[in-house]
């Protein structure tokens, strides 16, 4: 997940884009099936892989020399072998568009991709992506990959993608601004009034500093909701987003409901940042720099925070956050419990691959455990493999944030992987903006602007109501 601030392109048509493709896939018959290949290239040949240049990882310096060391590597144990990078500039909406048009012909579809999660179910709905089972019967690490993440890359059975590294979310909160409101350390609260009161006590004895952060609207797109109110909608009694059994979105249900609620609660008392912040493109990166200039308490955060706090990516360097910022899980609606979105990036080998076996020797070697720690410190991730967790390599990185994160993951809930999604995040973008320009928005109000936007793009087939 990027750590920079990045233009965003426009929400509402990339949505629209995103939905048409999802649509057109799920109508259609998809790819036939395909066997992967057992046997490497007899002759000299080319690997070609494509990822995302300058969005996946903390900087373009850090993109450049993990690609390289794993293809040093590959070109080690594949003498004639020729690894050709294909590097996608731009954001997450740009790389989706690029790998979406070189998957639509076998002549330039990438061998090895690096792809968003969201995705996975699409293209492999399409007949873009190999089956990658018969390979992983083999990899020592697949088995060390807890079920969620391993379950990211499966639909009816086959196996899509094997992830590359993966973002959780938690309470981020300056301890010394809780000292000085006395409020009581280490802080773990066990319900969402917990969060809004200590969120109050701040704004009561602290002035000057915004309580709570709660990404709002549409700039942020995806990753708002990520970090944002989808962690409380997936802590509550009915978690569901999408329903995999009807192939719809929820657009009304109780835990949605709770969760516009609590931000409802929020925005009315004053505890959450102004607009002008919140529907920044950058939103999801404003907290790092809130937080060490002491202008925030509280934030629902990710695990690449602590990352860029380090010298290694200083963005921006501040080497107190380890004394200053406490960590604490989010709960669930019910209490206690563990309330967490999980996304991230795989690999995919293209459909069609004519060297799809020396494909997976690249994937392989890309989940070994220096490229995995690597890519897990320089993209701000959690790596897959839980034997890595522990590892001082992983650990001392940003420590205590990236220990704290690792145990979360598992028990993290999935951003659901259909290009359709782009519409119900634009439609939540749309009701929790409506909450933070006007705190005296009703839920009911808030159901309906999400309920009315998806069903408009979607359908009214494509909808559901849980009660």
């Amino acid at each position: 997940m990027p750590r920079s601030p990045r233009q965003a392109r426009s929400a509402l048509a990339a949505a629209a884009a995103l939905a048409a493709a999802a649509l057109a896939a799920c109508s259609g018959s998809g790819g036939a099936a395909v066997t992967a290949p057992t046997k490497e290239p007899a002759g000299p040949f080319v690997l070609k892989v494509a990822y995302g240049s300058n969005y996946v990882f903390d900087t373009t310096g850090l993109t450049q020399k993990w690609w390289q060391q794993v293809a040093a590597e590959f070109k080690a144990s594949h003498p004639k072998a020729t690894v050709q990078f294909i590097p996608i500039p731009g954001s997450y909406n740009d790389i989706v568009t690029k790998l979406s048009l070189l998957y639509r012909s076998a002549s330039t579809a990438p061998d090895v991709a690096e792809i968003p999660t969201g995705q996975i179910g699409l293209w492999a709905q399409a007949g873009y992506l190999l089956p990658l089972n018969a390979y992983l019967k083999s990899a020592s690490w697949w088995s060390r990959f807890p079920r969620v993440v391993q379950s990211e890359g499966t639909f009816s059975g086959q196996v899509y993608a094997v992830d590359q590294g993966e973002n959780d979310s938690a309470l981020l909160y300056n301890k010394q601004m809780f000292a000085k409101a006395g409020i009581p350390l280490p802080w773990q609260p066990k319900t969402w009034q917990d969060v809004i009161a200590a969120a109050e006590r701040i704004k009561a004895r602290l002035p000057g500093v915004t309580p709570l952060w709660l990404n709002s609207g549409t700039g942020s797109g995806a990753n708002g909701l990520l970090q944002g109110i989808n962690n409380f909608i997936v802590g509550s009694a009915t978690p569901t987003i999408y329903d995999a059994r009807t192939g719809k979105f929820v657009v009304d249900s109780p835990g949605i409901r709770a969760a516009l609620s609590l931000y409802s609660q929020a925005f009315a008392r004053g505890l959450v940042a102004d607009t002008s912040a919140l529907f920044s493109p950058n939103a999801v990166t404003t907290p790092l720099t809130w937080f060490q200039q002491g202008k925030l308490a509280i934030a629902v955060g990710s695990n690449y925070y602590g990352g860029n706090w380090t010298k290694a990516i200083s963005a921006p360097y501040w080497p107190q956050a380890p004394k200053v910022m406490g960590e604490a899980v989010i709960p669930t609606e019910a209490g206690g419990g563990v309330a967490s979105t999980l996304g991230g990036w795989d690999f995919a080998i293209a459909a069609h691959s004519q060297v799809a076996r020396a494909a997976f020797d690249f994937i392989n070697l890309a989940e070994n455990q220096q490229n995995s720690i690597d890519a897990a410190n320089w993209a701000g991730w959690v790596p897959p493999d839980r034997d890595y967790w522990t590892l001082p390599a992983y650990t001392s990185f940003a420590p205590p944030y990236n220990a704290f994160f690792a145990q979360i993951m598992p028990h993290a809930t999935l951003t659901p992987s259909n290009a359709a999604y782009s519409v119900w995040v634009q439609g939540m973008g749309e009701a929790t903006g409506a909450i933070a320009q006007n705190p005296r928005t009703t839920v009911d109000q808030a159901i309906a602007i999400l309920k009315g936007y998806v069903t408009g793009q979607l359908g009214a087939d494509h909808v559901e109501v849980l009660h």
